[in-house]
């Protein structure tokens, strides 16, 4: 079983939150609504947020599909 998978769904996910925020962001720019704007803004740090824990998810499975790579090659060798 693998976490990369749903870490990449979490990062399209938080990708397409973004696009979606900020153009959100410049209509309520456009409007001069601040409140919409502060929402915007609020959903667009959600995603930046969902996005750096999605990649920390793929580094740290990376790290430990390494490990256990290093792991069998000790077994294997006897080292």
């Amino acid at each position: 079983m693998t976490a990369i998978p749903h870490a990449a769904e979490a990062l399209t996910s938080a990708s397409g939150r973004f696009e979606h925020s900020s153009a959100r962001l410049l209509e309520a720019a456009s409007g001069a609504d601040t409140a919409a704007m502060a929402d915007a803004l609020t959903d667009m740090s959600a995603a930046k947020a969902q996005f750096k824990a999605a990649l920390a998810v793929i580094r740290f499975s990376n790290e430990m599909w390494d490990a256990l790579m290093d792991i069998a090659r000790d077994r294997r060798c006897g080292c």
